[in-house]
């Protein structure tokens, strides 16, 4: 991370903290401390502190213990009601899009499936992740739900970490339903592109369970 320099450093921080944490740069059980994130930013440890514990009260890091702060591994449980409450609001989300894209929407979520599949043939999964993360939002953008984006942005604050970890881990493609939900809006078929989101995370289910269940056995 590159040095900060700004009035309001607590909620600069808390807000790079979150999009590592949403893009997937951040992993499950990843330890975070006070002094590295304070080093890492060229700050002190005062707003990185105060970051840090507005993240906790989100439920975004978990402490063990008073030196111990870790990015979260969700349980079953927690990630199962995550994916349903994502099939239905990025569901929406892609059929609304389906809907207004135009050409240069399009053109935009193509760009961004081709730099996806670059970053993985070349083995660059951290990457790779991240653009999977901005496919997702953009069809939020592009359906100009701006209270939508604001959820799913919460819930990728839990889900970021967790997704990136297991595509990396199992070099899973990541864009198979991005194209059928990109044909879907050239074809401005609302039904067909809610149908491709829903079956880009159910597709994974059974394989995020399994990379859950590593974090008890390792």
């Amino acid at each position: 991370m590159d040095q900060i320099n700004q009035a309001s450093m607590g909620d600069v921080i808390y807000d790079r903290v979150s999009q590592d944490l949403v893009s997937g740069k951040l992993r499950p059980n990843q330890k975070i401390t006070i002094r590295g994130l304070a080093e890492s930013l060229g700050t002190s440890s005062t707003p990185v502190r105060d970051a840090v514990q507005r993240l906790l009260r989100g439920e975004a890091l978990v402490q063990h213990s008073m030196r111990d702060v870790r990015v979260p591994v969700l349980t079953d449980v927690q990630y199962l009601e995550i994916a349903r409450i994502r099939c239905e609001l990025e569901g929406l989300a892609a059929a609304c899009a389906a809907e207004l894209a135009d050409a240069k929407d399009i053109a935009r979520l193509k760009k961004i499936i081709a730099r996806d599949e670059a970053a993985a043939k070349s083995g660059r999964w951290g990457k790779a992740v991240e653009y999977n993360q901005q496919f997702h939002f953009a069809l939020a953008e592009i359906a100009d739900m701006p209270v939508l984006l604001g959820i799913l942005s919460r819930l990728w604050l839990r889900m970021g970490p967790l997704i990136a970890g297991y595509y990396a881990r199992n070099k899973v493609e990541l864009v198979r339903n991005h194209r059928n939900i990109v044909a879907a809006c050239e074809a401005r078929d609302p039904a067909a592109a809610a149908a491709a989101m829903r079956a880009d995370i159910e597709d994974a289910r059974e394989g995020m369970l399994a990379y859950i269940e590593t974090f008890t056995t390792e």
